[in-house]
């Protein structure tokens, strides 16, 4: 594959990594900052899950396209793209001064998201060849991880000393700091071979939506989860703002780990269905040590959240890696797109549904008990895939 021999694969590798804490960075930001921001604007629960579900609407329903364009345009101007909408979005989160502006900035941090798992899979498609690409996916997957242990960590910590505006600016102006790394490390895309005729059997293969179907239940439940668990430390628990953010991000950084250790797992074993089955299954078991928290109190929090950082969240490393399989380099971004349509519809969904539930009942166990569920049928849904194919994808 022309390109291979050019790339500095550290460099390349904690690029990709940066690329999708930046187009992923608005979630884990809503999150941690939730606290701030609905005290500042005067919202519900709700209103701010509709915040996180405009993030994420938007992005499932940009993927696709954004998708088939990364196949057209090649990964190095879609990476770049990526940074940009990124950092403005954050910009333009830090000014909002009503509701209806804050959904707006999240429509436009929506259509970076959409880019960041199209973009980067098809450069390692392009540019990694088979044997070295589920350490680079893990890798590149983490840095999702990344962005949430540093928001977790250093969000809270920022907007107590600086206000929560000024602190996602600078978040906003680092993302735009990093474009100018695209054209230092990333190579010239190659000449894309003629294969538009295949495009469509191979994005909307079988396999492909077995994974859309699944990454939207992960979503789902992951969405509500990733979402909402600081606000339950503060809430449910009795932690201080900066502790309940600390589970956040340190669950994240066990999300690192995680995700390169599924990823290599799976890629070593060919193994990606059966990979998928037993992270769903371990995450409904972490999601009754978060329900036990109630009453046990916090050790069991933690205990929650960090399981589910090693599971739950590493389903992306392992399906995107997938993906790349199923797609070929050629058609990896249209695939990709797919995929990610059916993981951020669930993404979009969860938090303003688990919201929901708080504003009704009162309290937590609703939506927990409804998001260990989804975990459960996602279980259901692998093994059934795993049923249908006699042997994993290899």
């Amino acid at each position: 594959m022309s390109g291979r021999a050019n790339v500095n694969r550290a460099q390349f590798t904690a690029l990709l990594a940066a690329a999708m804490a930046a187009a992923t960075f608005a979630g884990p930001a809503f999150a941690v900052l939730a606290r701030f921001i609905i005290d500042d604007l005067g919202l519900t629960r709700a209103q701010f899950g509709l915040v996180v579900a405009a993030f994420s609407v938007v992005g499932a329903i940009a993927s696709p396209p954004i998708g088939r364009m990364t196949d057209r345009i090649g990964g190095r101007k879609s990476l770049a793209g990526l940074f940009f909408l990124s950092g403005l979005g954050m910009l333009a989160i830090s000014v909002a001064s009503s509701y209806t502006l804050l959904v707006a900035t999240g429509i436009l941090t929506g259509i970076g998201q959409a880019a960041g798992n199209p973009a980067t899979n098809k450069l390692i498609a392009v540019h990694i060849p088979v044997g070295g690409r589920g350490a680079v996916t893990g890798l590149k997957q983490s840095g999702v991880q990344v962005g949430v242990f540093l928001a977790g960590v250093l969000l809270p910590a920022g907007a107590l000393a600086w206000g929560w505006r000024a602190t996602l600016a600078i978040a906003g102006g680092l993302s735009l700091l990093t474009l100018g790394a695209v054209g230092l490390v990333v190579p010239a895309d190659p000449r894309r071979a003629d294969g538009s005729a295949v495009s469509a059997r191979i994005s909307w293969s079988e396999p492909v939506l077995w994974l859309s179907a699944y990454g939207f239940l992960m979503g789902l439940a992951g969405g509500a989860i990733n979402t909402y668990i600081p606000l339950f430390g503060e809430e449910a628990i009795g932690l201080s703002v900066s502790v309940a953010g600390s589970v956040a991000g340190i669950a994240g950084l066990v999300a690192f780990f995680s995700r390169i250790a599924w990823a290599r797992h799976s890629e070593r074993k060919s193994s990606y269905i059966s990979s998928l089955t037993q992270i769903s299954a371990l995450s409904v078991l972490f999601v009754g040590a978060l329900l036990a928290s109630q009453s046990a109190g916090a050790w069991f929090l933690w205990i929650g959240a960090l399981g589910l950082g090693a599971s739950s969240t590493a389903w992306n490393a392992v399906g995107m890696l997938a993906v790349m399989v199923f797609a070929g380099h050629e058609r990896s971004g249209g695939a990709s797109g797919v995929v990610l349509l059916g993981f951020l519809a669930g993404l979009a969904l969860g938090p303003p549904v688990f919201g929901w539930s708080v504003d009704r009942f009162g309290r937590y166990g609703p939506g927990l008990w409804g998001v260990m569920l989804t975990f459960g049928i996602a279980t259901l849904v692998a093994a059934l895939w795993k049923r249908s194919t006699r042997t994993a994808p290899a």
